[in-house]
C-alpha cells in the first residue's frame, strides 16, 4: 500500500509540472485541466483506492488489546458491557489521508450469549466507506477457561462525495463516473474464536472476509461473490501478569495477520499498567509492510479508559507524512463476571 501511495505522490508532482496528457484508470486520456483540479484528481485516485480501504478496517486498530471485539466477533461480551469510541488519522499531513471513526458496543446478553455492534466511517480523499456490523458470540467453559465462538455480518457502502463529481471536464455519461456516483454496497461475514484463561492468558483467531459479495445493481458488470475461507486471518495471544508488591502489571502480546489487500504483518506488543491502570504505557514493533513502531499512552478515570497512540513506518513513504495517530475512549458500563468474582472471593473468606 505504501508503494502505491508513493506512486500517487510522484504522479501528482509530475502532473503539476507538465502540460501534457496523463493516462490513468483504464488507460483513458484525461486533460491536464481536469487533473490539476484537486477534486477530479481525488475522484480518480479515490476510486482506484477502493480496494485499499477494504482491508484497513480488519486489523488496523492499535488499541485492540483494550477491546478484542474490534478485531474478533468471538470476543463480544467477554468483558462485560463496553462502549468504545475510536479515531484513527493515518499518514497525517498527506493530502486526502485516510481517517477512520469507529463506534462499538459489546456485552453479554445472557450467561452464554454475547452481542456486539460497530459503526465505521472511513474517509480517503473524496472516497467514503460507511459500514455497520452486528456480531453474535456463544461462550462456554472448559474447566476454568472461557471459550467463545463468534460470527459477524455487515454491510459496507462505498461512495464518492458529490463535490468530486461536479465541475468542467467531468463527463456525466462516462460509465466510470456513473458507477462512482452511485457507489456500491458489499455484504461481508466473518468468524472467530476467543479463549480467556484464568491466569491472565488469552488468545484468539479471527477469519475476516469469510464471504464477500456485492449486493447492489449499480454496475453493469456481473456481481461477484468471493469465498475466502481460511485465506485471510488475524491470530493473537497475550499474557497479563502482575508484579507482586509493585502495583504494576505488564502484558506482552503478539498479533499475526494476513488480511485482504495488505502485506503479511506481525505486531510485537508490550503494555504496562500502573496503579490499577491509572497510568498506561506501551510499545509496538511491526514486522512486515516496511516495518513500523507505535507508542501508547493512556489512563483510567473511574470506568473510562483514555488511550492515545502515535506510530511511524520505516518505509520510504514516511517522508511524505507526519505519522499516524489513534485515540480511543473505552467506557466499562457493567461486568457481571467481575461481580461473580467478587462474590466468590467473599464466599471463600467466609469459609475461612
Amino acid at each position: 500500500m505504501s508503494e502505491y501511495l508513493q506512486r500517487i505522490h510522484t504522479f501528482v508532482t509530475s502532473v503539476t509540472k507538465r502540460a501534457d496528457v496523463a493516462w490513468v484508470g483504464r488507460n483513458r486520456p484525461i486533460s491536464l485541466g481536469v487533473l490539476i483540479g484537486r477534486w477530479s484528481l481525488t475522484l480518480i485516485l479515490g476510486w482506484m483506492s477502493c480496494v485499499g480501504l477494504q482491508a484497513q478496517d480488519v486489523a488496523s486498530y492499535r488499541h485492540y488489546p483494550s477491546n478484542y471485539h474490534l478485531i474478533n466477533p468471538a470476543a463480544s461480551g467477554m468483558n462485560g458491557h463496553v462502549i468504545m469510541l475510536n479515531y484513527i488519522n493515518r499518514w497525517n499531513s498527506f493530502p486526502g489521508n485516510p481517517q477512520t471513526f469507529t463506534g462499538a458496543y459489546n456485552g453479554p446478553a445472557s450467561e452464554k450469549i454475547g452481542l456486539g455492534a460497530m459503526v465505521i466511517s472511513d474517509n480517503l480523499g473524496s472516497l467514503n466507506r460507511t459500514s455497520g456490523q452486528l456480531s453474535y458470540a456463544y461462550r462456554f467453559n472448559i474447566e476454568d477457561t472461557k471459550v467463545s465462538f463468534g460470527l459477524s455480518t455487515g454491510i459496507e457502502k462505498y461512495k464518492l462525495q458529490a463535490s468530486a463529481l461536479l465541475g468542467s471536464g467531468i463527463d456525466p455519461t462516462d460509465p466510470l463516473i456513473i458507477q462512482a456516483a452511485g457507489g456500491y454496497t458489499v455484504f461481508d461475514a466473518s468468524f472467530g474464536v476467543h479463549a480467556k484463561l484464568p491466569d491472565g492468558f488469552q488468545l484468539g483467531l479471527a477469519i475476516p472476509n469469510l464471504i464477500r459479495t456485492r449486493v447492489d445493481n449499480n454496475s453493469s458488470e456481473e456481481l461477484e461473490t468471493e469465498n475466502t475461507l481460511f485465506k485471510y486471518f488475524v491470530a493473537y495471544a497475550g499474557y497479563r501478569m502482575p508484579l507482586e508488591g509493585y502495583n504494576f502489571d505488564f502484558e506482552p502480546s503478539i498479533q499475526v495477520r494476513n488480511v485482504r489487500n495488505a502485506p503479511f504483518q506481525v505486531d510485537l506488543n508490550l503494555i504496562g499498567y500502573y496503579a490499577d491502570e491509572q497510568l498506561i504505557g506501551g510499545f509496538t514493533y511491526t514486522v512486515g509492510g516496511g516495518n513500523g513502531a507505535n507508542i501508547l499512552l493512556g489512563t483510567r478515570i473511574n470506568k473510562v479508559n483514555i488511550l492515545y497512540s502515535y506510530g511511524v513506518s520505516f518505509a520510504d513513504f514516511q517522508t511524505y507524512n507526519n505519522g499516524s495517530h489513534e485515540v480511543s475512549l473505552r467506557f466499562d458500563l457493567f461486568n457481571p463476571d467481575k461481580v461473580e468474582e467478587v462474590e466468590d472471593e467473599r464466599a471463600r473468606r467466609r469459609r475461612r
